[in-house]
């Protein structure tokens, strides 16, 4: 029944259709501002790009930005955002970490990090989900059929990040949820959860349309589920790197109900407690089940 039900749910996804007479409703323009004025301002942070997404009447650079100390033995971490085109507050968190490690480096800061700041530059553009093809980018990481997906893949090839943090957001969420694969302690999402319930942020207890549930707001996905999902060629983001690139991956994700100020905060103190935990934190992390 399991197999049956991940199935029906990835027809559902294929079904999409999309109008491509959508409007520009934002320009790169101030992205590109702020990446650059980091660059300027610091010699540890490097703007530089993965590839070119280029549909007719548009063409976009696929922006990295390159943050590195200059310190032996540093454990790394890999942020991506903006997947989802209507996804603002990902790539405007991942915007103000750029500008935040573009000042010297302190305690808090001591890794290095790539950061994919907008994973998806046309429907970013464009307020819609899914590529300028309709294929939504983050489901995409099975058959490779956008050319988002194709360039992520290219550059994810032999590299290995100690963490890997997914910014989302869900548009028929009500309140905030954590996604981690195939890690044997909760510790870290519950920390996350607990601090944001303190300050008052709804935590999403109920998606109709995931198979797997929040439980307190973490979906602790098992390694067999993404085998299975990559059986049925409907693999995430997130499912990819956790196979192929990184034992410690999470996806962090923000209601869109919710206003932007509000869910760039959630995402702010989900990411510093993950980095804290996994990256400049003593001791070692929670252990991880095999499955690269």
């Amino acid at each position: 029944m399991i197999p049956l039900a991940l199935w029906s749910c990835s027809l559902l996804r294929l079904r999409q259709t999309t109008d491509y007479s959508y409007p520009a409703v934002r320009s790169l323009a101030p992205v590109q501002d702020r990446l650059q004025a980091a660059d300027a301002a610091a010699p540890n942070v490097l703007l530089t790009d993965v590839g070119q997404v280029s549909t007719p009447g548009f063409a976009a650079l696929f922006w990295r930005v390159v943050y590195r100390p200059f310190l032996p033995d540093l454990k790394r971490v890999l942020v991506i955002a903006g997947v989802n085109g209507n996804g603002a507050a990902g790539v405007e968190y991942t915007l103000g970490l750029v500008q935040e490690l573009a000042s010297p480096p302190g305690p808090a800061t001591l890794y290095d990090a790539d950061i994919l700041p907008l994973a998806n530059p046309w429907g970013w553009v464009h307020g819609v989900g899914p590529s300028e093809k309709g294929v939504d980018i983050e489901w995409d990481f099975a058959n490779f059929a956008s050319h988002e997906s194709r360039i992520i893949k290219r550059f994810l090839r032999e590299k290995r990040y100690d963490l890997v943090i997914d910014l989302r957001e869900d548009p028929e969420a009500t309140g905030f949820y954590i996604w981690q694969y195939g890690l044997d302690s909760t510790a870290a999402s519950e920390r996350i959860v607990g601090d944001l319930r303190a300050k008052g942020y709804p935590i999403e207890a109920d998606i109709r349309r995931l198979l797997l549930k929040p439980r307190n707001g973490i979906i602790a996905a098992p390694m067999w589920g993404l085998t299975l999902m990559r059986f049925f060629d409907r693999l995430t983001l997130s499912g990819y790197i956790r196979q192929n690139t990184s034992y410690v991956v999470y996806s962090v994700v923000t209601p869109t109900v919710l206003p932007l100020a509000d869910r760039v905060a959630m995402q702010r103190i989900a990411v510093e407690t993950l980095i804290s935990e996994y990256l400049v934190a003593p001791g070692p992390p929670p252990p991880a089940r095999p499955g690269l």
